[in-house]
């Protein structure tokens, strides 16, 4: 028996903590958008986060994420909801402007930005 082998046998309990902390650790998916030939999913494992910003705030922070995310300084707010279901959290929707071409953002209510995860990457 190696060295390692014989660790493991007689001290379990390290792995048994490590199993637990990256089971834990699963992100909520906040929500997934289909767009153009990505499919983009915005997922954050803060359960419990503070109301910091105002919603003017949130506007104003997931406009100027979204112009540089999605390269497009023609976009315009057209919807903001806020979601409490799987955790708190705001659904920004933007068109580009003169389409019915939609974008969205995603944000804590600290004010974080959700940076979401391409599917085809994952």
């Amino acid at each position: 028996m190696r060295r390692w082998d014989r660790f493991a046998a007689l001290n379990p309990s390290p792995f048994v903590f490590l199993l637990l902390a990256i089971c834990s650790a699963k992100a909520d998916l906040l929500f997934r958008d289909a767009h153009a030939e990505h499919i983009y999913r915005f997922e954050s494992d803060q359960k419990s986060v503070e109301m910091k910003v105002t919603r003017q705030e949130v506007v104003e922070l997931a406009l100027y994420w979204a112009m540089n995310f999605y390269r497009d300084r023609s976009l315009e707010v057209v919807g903001l909801k806020f979601e409490i279901q799987p955790l708190r959290f705001w659904l920004i929707m933007f068109n580009k402007a003169g389409t019915n071409e939609a974008f969205c953002a995603v944000e804590l209510p600290d004010g974080t930005i959700v940076e979401p995860q391409d599917e085809k990457g994952m």
